[in-house]
């Protein structure tokens, strides 16, 4: 029993890693080549821990050589189109310029359904709204709206507005983020004097607080309610 144990735990410690190394595109939707890895990963990783007759080894060498493929696939499909259509294939248009390709979905044996529920998912009432949808190589089906259907943006608007840039998690649940800190260009005296100046005795107070590259600061506190405030600017917005 004990040597099931421990067999279990590091063949599981062995795949975290070995898929860790094949990139973070392995956890969400997998393409082709990722989907055949990622099973016969789990494949050959299950065998030695089922029986116990079976060396670790017999696990361990096919799951390095399937992720060494995986890693070689993904840098040929970079260099080349051809082989990457081969592994990967095209995007399909299901609707082009507003109008339904039913050969295509009929090809991809794709359902009005799917397509319906895609559309809802892009926030679309109607596939009238629809100038483009594609079913993308992963097997998701990305929609685009048509011009008319899309919220103006400040572009249309002749408006100028100041771009903010990425908001940065420098506190979560009580706790300092220092690498996102950095990202901030923040430094902890700094935080510290924001937290002072609005009434925080510490981090510890702070459910969130977000900082993004204009210095906006986003805090929420430990009892859920949320301020917007102005770094060195204080006050609630």
């Amino acid at each position: 029993m004990a040597n099931v144990f421990l067999r279990t735990v590091i063949l599981y410690v062995f795949v975290l890693i070995i898929m860790r190394i094949t990139g973070k595109r392995q956890i969400g939707q997998l393409e082709l080549t990722e989907f055949v890895t990622a099973f016969m990963i789990s494949e050959y990783a299950t065998q030695p821990v089922s029986n116990s007759a079976i060396p670790l080894l017999y696990g361990v060498i096919p799951c390095v050589a399937l992720v060494s493929l995986e890693v070689i696939f993904s840098f040929v499909n970079i260099k080349s189109r051809f082989f990457k259509r081969f592994t990967t294939g095209n995007a399909l248009a299901l609707i082009r310029k507003g109008k339904i390709d039913r050969k295509q979905m009929e090809n991809a044996r794709i359902s009005f359904d799917e397509l319906t529920s895609a559309m809802r998912l892009s926030g679309l009432s109607s596939l009238s709204d629809v100038e483009y949808a594609f079913l993308e190589p992963n097997g998701n089906i990305s929609v685009i709206p048509k011009t008319s259907s899309s919220p103006p943006s400040a572009k249309d608007l002749d408006v100028s507005v100041q771009e903010c840039g990425v908001e940065h998690s420098v506190i979560t649940d009580g706790k300092l983020n220092v690498k996102e800190l950095s990202s901030a260009g923040e430094s902890k005296e700094g935080i510290y004097g924001i937290l002072s100046e609005n009434g925080f005795e510490s981090e510890k107070d702070v459910l969130y607080m977000g900082i993004d590259d204009t210095k906006n600061v986003y805090v929420v506190k430990k009892d859920g309610n949320a301020l917007s405030l102005r770094k060195n600017g204080g006050g609630e917005k």
